[in-house]
């Protein structure tokens, strides 16, 4: 939903199809973090999103790890965010935001932008042809069939993507790590919580059991989950009871009082880093975004952020192409710039597992959480380097500019109001220069060619 919106603020009508009914209904919380809500500010969402987010979270509180939510050791604290020092580095703040509250509010700016959006829809069948795509939809109620011819088609299929695999696309990285339940449940913690409610994730490590919490309507709902159980440390599917689950809870909760737990449902799913080997198909008209091009384990909240982040840089180059004012070789560099800081980021999410939920030494250094977020590198043939960088990524409070950086976000007042650089980035390129004597203001006089 997020690419819909993204090519509608270019200039790109859309088609997408879901194969769920609606939006989400269920309050399930995420967090974004600041290269997502930076994205979200240009398409005009932030004020909106961050008054949602801060009605229901403590928006600086981070992750803790403790030994019981209510009244157990803190073992550490993570991703505390001072508002002071990311607005040294960004104009955003990282926000908590629960799919019902999010989704909506994209339809509604996705509807704006003329994109349709079909629900009950799903992709059965594409050809790649020379000079289109070929896409076969079936009605999930209905059962009956449409075809579509469409210039490219991106899927964000999941993560077991039929595309990909159909592209004999390979997976690269760790791999499965570990299978591990969800519990979604309703109980009422508010009287036992304390501030812990605050924080939007609580880890939990005990003899008894590790786990993490992500607590929605105030402590009265929520879903853990289970990586360990006293020596139980793979789950396979329908092994788990309710009672199980219950017990899970409380081992997990420290609360003993009968407190009217109700599990809604368990889930079972895979622990697992992977990136795939590329991005775009072998004739260049597919793509793959999101968990469809990647997988992480879910330490950091850096797997729906990595997937913002791919369509935000696939949109514009559509868009150019699209409207002709770019060659097609321009959206080759969405592979060759996503694809490698995809892994880069994956291997990160994997450090923090290792070192949060294993509790033990990352095979590679956990770096700051900004640096992931906003510090990363493209490593383009779109970008001229006069002194090429191997580096995947800098100090974003001490950013160098350099090609294939995010643009350093710096304060201005613009009609009596500040504002930050990144909000003069829109739909068109933007020159900076250090002054009026500058070769480059003539420079930019000429054309444009991509």
């Amino acid at each position: 939903m997020t690419l819909d919106v993204l090519l509608g603020y270019h200039g790109v009508k859309s088609v997408s199809f879901d194969r769920h009914p609606s939006t989400a209904i269920h309050p399930r919380a995420a967090l974004f973090l600041l290269r997502s809500v930076e994205i979200f500010r240009q398409l005009g969402l932030e004020d909106e999103l961050l008054s949602e987010s801060a009605s229901n979270f403590d928006l600086d509180a981070g992750m803790i790890i403790v030994e019981k939510l209510v009244g157990g050791k803190v073992l550490a604290s993570m991703q505390e965010s001072d508002p002071a020092e990311v607005a040294k580095a960004s104009p955003s703040r990282r926000l908590w935001l629960t799919q019902n509250m999010f989704e909506p509010l994209l339809r509604k700016r996705a509807k704006e932008f003329g994109a349709a959006q079909e629900f009950s829809e799903t992709v059965v069948h594409y050809e790649e042809l020379s000079d289109s795509v070929l896409v076969v939809v079936q009605n999930v109620q209905s059962k009956t069939y449409r075809k579509f011819k469409t210039k490219y088609l991106v899927s964000c299929d999941g993560n077991r993507s039929a595309t990909r695999r159909k592209e004999g696309i390979e997976w690269q990285g760790p791999g499965v790590l570990g299978e591990s339940i969800s519990i979604n449940f309703k109980a009422d913690l508010t009287p036992y919580l304390g501030t812990r409610a605050k924080h939007g994730v609580t880890y939990i490590s005990n003899p008894a059991i590790d786990a993490g919490f992500r607590l929605e309507s105030g402590g009265k709902a929520g879903f853990m989950i289970v990586t360990r159980a006293g020596d139980k440390r793979s789950f396979s599917p329908d092994s788990i009871s309710e009672r199980d689950a219950k017990q899970y809870l409380k081992d997990a909760s420290g609360i003993e009082d009968d407190i009217g737990i109700k599990v809604d449902s368990i889930s079972y799913w895979s622990v697992a880093a992977f990136n795939a080997e590329r991005f775009i198909s072998t004739n260049g008209r597919v793509f793959i975004a999101g968990d469809a091009a990647h997988v992480m384990p879910p330490t950091g909240g850096m797997g729906g952020n990595t997937g913002i982040q791919d369509v935000h840089n696939l949109a514009w180059k559509l868009a150019y192409v699209l409207k002709e004012r770019a060659g097609t070789s321009l959206l080759q560099t969405y592979d060759t710039e996503r694809q490698p800081v995809a892994g880069f980021t994956m291997r990160q999410a994997y450090s923090r597992l290792q070192k949060r939920v294993f509790r033990k030494v990352p095979d590679e250094p956990e770096l700051p959480d900004i640096t992931c977020e906003i510090g990363y590198r493209y490593p383009s043939a779109a970008a001229a380097h006069k002194s090429p960088s191997s580096d995947q990524h800098e100090d974003p409070y001490a950013p160098l500019a350099s090609p294939g950086s995010r643009l350093p976000h710096v304060p201005l007042v613009q009609n009596n109001i500040q504002i930050s650089t990144l909000d003069l980035i829109k739909t068109n390129f933007v020159l900076f220069t250090t002054g009026q004597s500058s070769p480059w203001n003539e420079a930019s006089k000429g054309t444009l060619v991509l």
